[in-house]
């Protein structure tokens, strides 16, 4: 596997990402571990997922898997921006919203930190 630098940060990841938009919706635990295996022996060091995949059932489950294997061997990578909620507040990039948020997913995940947090969309003054 081939690594590279995060944008113009130090962080190496590799060339391939493996992204979890379908763990806990269309693919059960066990599923998710042999996938997530495989990539780790292939050298993908590089995980990706979001607060709105499975309503935060993804997030949940890449925690687990990691917390079974070596979390440092990963970058994680999650993303917010997308509706949660119904109630005011649970949807774009509000300094409020991203705050409590990024703690729902650091809560989801069973880490202490996210290596990489994005925003899911360009918002650009459509809702």
């Amino acid at each position: 596997m081939r690594y590279h630098a995060l944008g113009r940060s130090p962080l190496q990841v590799s060339r391939l990402c493996l992204g979890t938009m379908m763990f806990a919706d269309q693919t059960e635990l066990a599923e998710a571990r042999r996938i997530t295996t495989h990539a780790r022996e292939h050298g993908v060091n590089f995980i990706d997922t979001a607060d709105v995949y499975s309503a935060g059932k993804s997030e949940a489950m890449v925690g687990e898997l990691l917390r079974q294997g070596a979390r440092h061997d990963w970058v994680l990578a999650s993303k917010v921006g997308n509706k949660m909620g119904e109630r005011p507040n649970q949807s774009h990039y509000s300094r409020t919203w991203v705050q409590r948020a990024c703690d729902a997913s650091l809560q989801r995940l069973g880490t202490d930190h996210i290596d990489l947090y994005y925003l899911h969309r360009d918002y650009n003054g459509m809702d």
